[in-house]
């Protein structure tokens, strides 16, 4: 694969595989697909009548619709107009879309009039509401006709330095900030991928919403690569058994989901046994317990456990799952130029073996938080490692050790271990403690405050497809007590027929504290 940082980064390389390979299917959506040749004819189009809107580079164009092949159609605009693209669909919360139109500079939204949630009023109301200067607005749905299409000039040359995208956090540790990820973060992140791949045979499916950055994680790398990159379309995104069907229509060569999700996908996807040559997990821990599920239904096909905040640019570890782990999977080393320390709270480097603060240095680290300066402050700080002057690594907010291969182990959240009763506990824990049960499919432990303040724990679980006989609270409470310290044995156990899901593909853990009494006030 070409170089993407040193031959002009990831806009580049898309147009050079337009070139190159025409004809080529290159993006899949749904039941719909674009050749390179119409992904290149839509978004210079589309990047001509924004500039005719007067959008200028560095600005955010606000991507306001379901997902669709327009979507991607419309990232690629973005790029080849200087700007940067934020998706947000339908339905999201009107205060958080306010909030992100107030900390970026928006030069227009580009959304769909057929769709209800996005009529015309509607956007031009959440325009208004941004405060500032009014965004420039471009209904898809109303679009002229191509011999009408502006005469305007898009950029040659765009500094690395320019904003690429803004994607929203996902607020589970705080309010949702918007991260400004440059053009060179996403060319490094491009060129960290060694994914093994046959250059006239690559299908990549990624089993996400374009508004979560995992998305991006195999979507560019193929489009940069002349690949064919398949996504389910908005109303097929929480099916497993379509998202599945998808997959297996375009026979994907590599598969990138959440482990929560792909725990639905798996019984589906027996048939692309020969076919697939990698499949990634990311965006959650990866329990031993679902390596060995992966390894009955898809005995031979590799497994990568990639880890990587959105403050890093999609992913920036990897670890190839080679043995079945007694608890979860490392997280691994550092991809392509990414560097990784597990520090002391002095930035020391503590022992092998030892647990300490993760942090991320390196080109993928993002330009930070939008209009944040304290916040983002708080977790950029100087790199010492790095040799060049003013680089910076994130502060992950992760504890992690060093395991005795110079692999690196995540050990949970410096605000996600909890102390029950005078002892820290460590959820994931508890959680691969009650998935080594033969009648348990999947566990999630939560911890709560009762009534007196103290700190509790409650499971949740999805009983194993082959159990007959459902374990009772007294039989998983003597399956924990065996194997965890008594503090970290649940104190109620909620068996479920499956775990819900927030739109990012993880557990919707607020979904789950809702099913607890009085709604759950939780503690981590």
């Amino acid at each position: 694969m070409t170089d993407v940082v040193s031959s002009g980064g990831v806009t580049s390389g898309i147009l050079r595989q337009c070139r190159r390979v025409p004809g080529r299917i290159a993006v899949v959506v749904g039941d719909r697909a674009l050749t390179y040749r119409e992904l290149d004819a839509a978004s210079e189009a589309l990047a001509r009548r924004l500039a005719a809107l007067g959008v200028r580079p560095g600005q955010v164009v606000l991507i306001h619709q379901r997902q669709s092949v327009e979507t991607v159609v419309g990232m690629v605009a973005a790029l080849r107009l200087g700007a940067a693209w934020c998706v947000i669909e339908p339905g999201h919360p009107v205060g958080q879309l306010r909030a992100l139109l107030g900390d970026v500079d928006c030069g227009a939204i580009v959304f769909g009039s057929a769709d209800p949630k996005t009529s015309p009023e509607t956007i031009r109301a959440l325009a208004r509401s941004a405060g500032g200067r009014v965004p420039a607005l471009h209904d898809r749905d109303a679009s002229p006709a191509p011999e009408a299409e502006p005469a305007v000039e898009l950029p040659a040359d765009v500094p690395a330095a320019t904003p690429a995208y803004v994607i929203t956090t996902s607020g589970s540790t705080g309010i949702p900030k918007a991260v400004v990820a440059s053009r060179a973060n996403l060319a490094s992140m491009v060129d960290g991928r060694n994914y093994d791949y046959d250059e006239d045979d690559l299908v990549t499916f990624s089993a996400f919403r374009l508004t979560w950055d995992g998305s991006l994680l195999k979507t560019l790398w193929a489009l940069c690569a002349g690949g064919t990159s398949v996504l389910p379309a908005a109303h097929e995104l929480m099916d497993a058994e379509a998202v599945a069907a998808l997959a297996r229509t375009w026979r994907a060569t590599h598969l990138v989901a959440t482990p929560s999700f792909y725990r639905l996908l798996l019984p589906h996807l027996a048939p692309l046994r020969e076919r697939l040559r990698l499949v990634t997990l990311a965006g959650e821990a990866l329990p031993g317990v679902f390596v060995a599920q992966h390894r009955a239904v898809l005995p031979g096909v590799p497994l990568s456990n990639e880890y990587g905040p959105t403050e890093t640019t999609v992913s920036c570890l990897a670890h190839p799952v080679r043995d079945v782990p007694a608890s979860i999977a490392p997280i691994g080393r550092p991809l392509g130029a990414s560097t990784a320390y597990v520090l002391d709270a002095k930035l020391v480097e503590v022992p092998y073996g030892a647990v300490g603060d993760l942090y991320i240095g390196g080109p993928q680290i993002s330009e930070g938080y939008a209009s944040r300066p304290g916040a983002t402050a708080a977790r950029f700080v100087a790199d010492s490692f790095a040799e060049r002057p003013g680089a910076r690594m994130y502060h992950t907010g992760d504890l992690a050790r060093v395991d005795p291969h110079g692999d690196i182990e995540f050990c949970g959240r410096f605000d996600g271990q909890v102390k029950v009763r005078g002892a820290r506990v460590e959820r994931h824990a508890v959680e691969a403690a009650l998935e080594s049960h033969p009648a348990i499919h999947q566990a999630v432990v939560l911890a709560t405050a009762d009534e007196h303040g103290e700190t509790t724990l409650t499971a949740f679980w999805v009983p194993a497809a082959t159990a007959t006989v459902l374990p009772t609270p007294r039989d998983l409470i003597a399956h924990c007590a065996e194997r965890l310290v008594a503090q970290a044995v649940p104190d109620r156990f909620l068996a479920l027929g499956a775990l819900p899901l927030a739109p990012s593909s993880k557990v919707d853990e607020a979904a789950l504290r809702r099913l607890l009494p009085g709604g759950g006030g939780g503690v981590a």
